[in-house]
């Protein structure tokens, strides 16, 4: 606590280096541009602004360990700066009752700072503008931001953050330059495990050696996965963060990166609207919750829509929208679950009681799969991630534990979407190796049919159509219009999209508001875009 004037000590200290002076590069567009993604992996040394002007990243080749290394760039402290944070920080731990839950970041901020500013003033403290902005910053940082990580955590090209434990460097995910190792260490143990319970109190959840696993959403929507201690992570307390975009991806991203062809996202533009069911198959960090929130956009915007996920990811521009998600249970075990435990089967249970048109499973890989399967035979349209890498392999994930269900179910699946990581020409990239239409079972050998549409060439980095639809060829028997004439409509989407492509018109609710206004009045679309 502070005394009526905090004594500092008579020896002078240089000023620290003033970050602002650096050279940096900005980055207002969140995709790197095709000049730094060209430039020679050995030559990279890049620098742009996380927290202007104090908290900058910058990502270098390091001829010694021939990687890449990614730095995080904060103000220095000199040893009088250090005495006032400390003793503020203290001031404000005894002092500072607020739930953080209830308010926004720039409210907190706000808040936070006027009590800054309160104590400076009580206390008579006496500092220059510059170092109160440094110790106010770092203040911020620790009590509203995400600590030492809080910089990695604001680049949007980063993908997932993770820990190993105390006394090892943090490790990010780019999503151009892949795995790196960063210069941010948290150095013991008691630092690390009392950031883990801080993280744990952000999700609004418990933590402790009797439990010391958890899984949760942070309140920047950012999926987190946290154990504390050594009870089940022998190096200790470990954490790892996947990062979700406020700004989602649309579908005309998708394109601008190569996942999809625009003949393959008018293709699924036009199934979704004759309410096709699909399920997006991949591995670990392929991109399938990303591309299913994306085509999420595709569902006409009257249609009640609800989603059910562990963790919330997905992000939906619909109002006829019901976003569910499971609950963990707390106290005593009662059969196989904890008391008030909610799971997805329930979830989707309670959806089905509610008329969905569509229903979006976050990931398919439970009980609750055999429910969502019976749905989708008598009506619903259904849409899902799943980790699987071929089409027989979604196939046989589907009939196994847990899932188990059968095949006479499986084959009212419309279409299976194949996505995969990969490198090309160096650089690594998410692509839809496959779409792959399913037709029915053979009676004979009760295997499931599939016609593989659209295959990715990875030699070429091209997709390549098979030259026929049996699912198009199923829709236009059912709703009475030709194949010519869904071909002809297929086209006049196409069009669309290239419109936005080359309109730039990327920010989900831009494209979602493009996307209604086609299905309301198609031809003023085309004429509007025909005359653009």
């Amino acid at each position: 606590m502070f005394k009526k004037k905090i004594k500092i000590p008579e020896k002078k200290y240089p000023d620290p280096i003033d970050i602002r002076s650096i050279d940096a590069v900005r980055l207002n567009d969140p995709h790197l541009s095709d000049e730094i993604l060209e430039t020679h992996i050995t030559k990279l040394n890049m620098m742009y602004p996380m927290d202007y002007p104090y908290a900058f990243v910058n990502i270098f080749f390091d001829p010694e360990e021939k990687s890449l290394l990614y730095r995080v760039l904060e103000p220095g402290l000199v040893i009088r700066e250090e005495m006032i944070l400390g003793e503020i920080v203290s001031v404000l731990e005894d002092t500072l009752a607020i739930d953080f839950s209830m308010y926004d970041e720039s409210k907190l901020k706000t808040f936070v700072r006027n009590e800054i500013e309160k104590i400076i003033k009580k206390y008579k403290v006496k500092i220059n503008p510059s170092s109160k902005e440094r110790i106010i910053y770092y203040i911020l940082r620790d009590f509203v931001g995400y600590g030492k990580i809080n910089p990695i955590t604001k680049d949007p090209n980063i993908e997932d953050i993770s820990c190993d434990g105390p006394g090892i460097p943090i490790y990010v995910y780019h999503r151009f330059y892949g795995s790196m190792r960063t210069n941010v260490i948290f150095k013991t143990h008691e630092e690390l495990d009392s950031f883990i319970i801080k993280m744990a109190q952000r999700c609004g959840r418990h933590l402790s050696v009797a439990e010391p696993l958890l899984d949760g959403a942070l309140p920047n929507g950012s999926r987190v996965q946290l154990t504390l201690g050594k009870e089940v992570t022998m190096r200790g307390s470990t954490f790892t963060i996947r990062k979700f975009r406020e700004d989602p991806f649309t579908p005309v991203d998708l394109f601008k990166f190569g996942t999809f062809s625009i003949e393959m996202l008018a293709y699924v533009w036009y199934i979704m609207e004759h309410e096709s069911s699909i399920l997006i198959a991949g591995g670990t960090a392929s991109g399938k919750t990303t591309t299913l929130n994306a085509l999420s956009l595709f569902i006409k915007p009257e249609l009640k829509i609800i989603t059910i996920e562990d963790t919330p990811e997905l992000n939906l521009p619909h109002e006829n929208w019901i976003p569910s998600v499971t609950r963990t249970g707390f106290g005593p075990m009662i059969g196989e679950k904890k008391l008030g435990e909610i799971d997805m089967f329930e979830l989707l249970k309670s959806a089905l009681r509610q008329r969905p048109e569509y229903i979006i499973v976050g990931e398919v890989r439970g009980e609750e799969a055999y429910t969502l399967f019976q749905a989708v035979a008598t009506g619903h349209a259904a849409m899902g991630t799943i980790h699987a890498d071929s089409p027989q392999g979604v196939i046989h994930r589907l009939e196994s534990d847990p899932i188990n269900v059968p095949r006479i179910l499986i084959k009212n699946i419309d279409c299976i979407l194949l996505e995969q990581r990969a490198k090309v020409k160096g650089k690594l990239v998410r692509r839809i190796s496959q779409i792959v239409e399913i037709i029915d079972l053979d009676p004979t050998t009760n295997e499931v049919i599939t016609n593989t549409l659209y295959e990715w060439n990875p030699f070429k980095d091209t997709f390549e159509f098979t030259g026929r639809s049996y699912l198009l060829e199923k829709m236009s028997e059912k709703i009475g219009v030709s194949l010519d004439d869904i071909k002809k409509e297929i086209k006049n989407r196409e069009k669309v999209l290239r419109w936005m492509i080359d309109n730039n018109i990327r920010f989900y609710e831009d494209v979602a508001d493009v996307i209604a206004s086609y299905y309301k009045d198609p031809q003023s679309v085309l004429e509007k875009i025909g005359g653009s």
